[in-house]
């Protein structure tokens, strides 16, 4: 009896653990019906952020005090966190908030922020039996200003390649993966990821990511495109 309840306590708390780490994904937890938008869940407040904050800002340590790729410089007496820096290029881009309500349909954004480069986000989604790719790109730099808005195409999909990308998506083992950023380097390139569906939300970053099974997932992405990027600039 003194054995089964010990069990019990560790169990429930392993799953509270679990919960505060970001594994309780339910999108339950990120709706919010307050947030000002436009017909097409456009936030109307350019400093709205775009993702939940504490899914993309874990604490820094005290160890850890030190400006590296988690901060952006603007200027000598301001810093851009992650949240801020990626929502003004997304801000830019008209792009839809994903967290906010909840949906039918199932969709995934990737968002690619290239130091040097112009900014890009493909968003592919899937709506009853139909499935629809969409991709942006800014005249500005993934890690400086954002720019204006210079192309904004869709195309209609098929079923398999819906289907691919799920493959890949689940290779990767992308509802899984751990949330927020490690520290990585100044320059290189932010590999940004989200997922809804009706039940769930969730928000993953890379950087600079290695050839992989995340990687092929967000490359696929640039592929059903008519971007044509060389091999040399998909860092």
């Amino acid at each position: 009896m003194k054995n089964a309840l010990i069990k019990k306590l560790i169990i429930g708390v392993l799953l509270f653990f679990l919960a505060q780490n970001g594994f309780s994904q339910s999108i339950d937890r990120f709706v919010n019906k307050i947030i000002k938008v436009d017909s097409l869940n456009v936030p109307i407040d350019s400093q709205q952020y775009y993702f939940p904050k504490e899914l993309i800002e874990p604490e820094l340590s005290n160890s850890n005090k030190n400006f590296d790729s988690t901060t952006i410089i603007n200027s000598a007496f301001r810093v851009d966190l992650p949240a801020e820096w990626y929502s003004k290029h997304l801000f830019a881009m008209k792009e839809p908030l994903l967290f906010n309500r909840k949906t039918q349909k199932q969709i995934y954004r990737f968002t690619w922020l290239r130091t040097f480069n112009k900014p890009m986000t493909f968003r592919i989604q899937k709506w009853k039996n139909r499935y629809i790719l969409y991709w942006k790109v800014l005249d500005g730099t993934g890690g400086y200003a954002p720019g204006k808005l210079e192309i904004e195409k869709l195309e209609i999909l098929t079923e398999k390649e819906w289907s691919t990308f799920i493959n890949l998506i689940e290779k990767a083992n992308f509802w899984n993966m751990k949330l927020g950023r490690e520290i990585a380097g100044t320059d290189g390139s932010e590999w940004i990821m989200e997922g809804v569906n009706s039940n769930n939300y969730r928000v993953v970053t890379v950087w600079s990511p290695n050839k992989g099974n995340f990687y092929d997932a967000c490359d696929y992405l640039i592929s059903l495109t008519d971007l044509n990027i060389s091999e040399k600039k998909k860092y």
